[in-house]
């Protein structure tokens, strides 16, 4: 089910890219969150791929820490065809905050919204649209990508969904301590506009005293509205720490049946050695280095022979034994 033109010219992709990366040691002296790369692609550039896939045209992008470089690399990534307009978030106070600042940019479209920091294995991004949008399902005022995980702690740590029988939300809830199931949302969201009024009805959470697009969410129930679940995403991980942006990395080279992956611009020493490595663009690799499941960071010059394995290798600094975490939650 594709969604139809119609419904296409009124839809909006919004990129949630304020995030600042407070747990991302020296990586976030150096790189906002959303332009953090992977496989020598910024987060940001890929959610612009592939709401460009998806046929939509026009993207909202919320920028707050970091904003020169995320309007920089949106700017210089942004796929032919794709408008982008940059609203500032002055204070980060969540997501459901960010989202209503682009009220009036939107201008009465159904969003596509996606976290800035997340990366995502898409399964069918369209899907979600056309559901929003579909004549059979009358009063459907929010979509939520969802995946089944095996590790319930990674949906303590974000929220759990039940769905009745008939595949409509019933209630969503804020890390908790025991999940309905094993869906787990993915930070990928549809919205119609019923959303923003939603966000002005939801009082600020006890949590962490914002506004939480959960309960925003929960509010769209309470207002007699219907919200739905769909597997649009495969896989998604949040970069919070170190060791996610090292396996998002190894994920999408092992994805792409790579050995390893060099950059644009790189200068690398003839005896080094890379295995299962990704080198960003710019960098120097100036002696005999080997590299083993680690990330060069864009702009970095290694002048000091060493081996490294799960390492994360930037300007001036080396991140070492970065695990890659969840293993049980990786994609097929």
């Amino acid at each position: 089910m594709k969604p139809r033109g119609l419904a296409m010219e009124r839809t909006v992709g919004v990129i949630l890219a304020a995030g600042e990366g407070q747990r991302m040691g020296p990586v976030a002296k150096h790189f906002a969150k959303s332009a953090l790369p992977i496989c020598n692609e910024p987060l940001v550039v890929g959610h612009l791929r592939q709401l460009a896939a998806a046929g939509i045209r026009r993207v909202l992008v919320v920028v707050g820490y970091g904003s020169n470089q995320v309007v920089r690399t949106a700017s210089l990534g942004c796929p032919d065809g794709v408008s982008l307009t940059f609203v500032e978030q002055p204070k980060r106070l969540g997501i459901a905050h960010a989202l209503h600042l682009v009220e009036e940019a939107a201008a009465g479209a159904n969003l596509v919204v996606l976290l800035g920091d997340t990366h995502f294995i898409f399964r069918d991004l369209a899907a979600g649209l056309a559901l929003l949008s579909s004549n059979t399902e009358p009063g459907t005022a929010a979509v939520l990508s969802v995946r089944p995980v095996a590790d319930p702690d990674l949906i303590r740590r974000e929220c759990t969904v039940r769905f009745d029988p008939a595949g409509r939300l019933v209630e969503i809830r804020e890390k908790p301590s025991e999940p309905f199931n094993d869906l787990k949302p993915c930070g990928c969201y549809f919205f119609g506009p019923e959303i923003f009024d939603a966000i002005r009805r939801t009082p600020a959470s006890p949590l962490r005293g914002e506004v939480e697009i959960s309960d925003s969410i929960q509010t769209l129930v309470h207002m007699g509205l219907s919200v739905r679940g769909a597997p649009t995403v495969e896989w998604d991980r949040n970069i919070n720490f170190p060791g996610d942006l090292l396996t998002c990395n190894l994920i999408e080279l092992r994805r792409r049946n790579l050995p390893a992956l060099v950059g644009r611009n790189v200068r690398v020493h003839p005896e080094a050695s890379l295995v299962d490595s990704v080198v960003g663009d710019d960098a120097r690799i100036d002696v005999p280095v080997r590299l083993v499941r680690s990330l060069v960071l864009p702009g970095t010059v290694l002048s000091v022979p060493a081996t490294c394995t799960d390492c994360i290798l930037g300007p001036g600094f080396v991140l070492s034994d970065c695990t890659q975490g969840d293993s049980v939650d990786m994609p097929k």
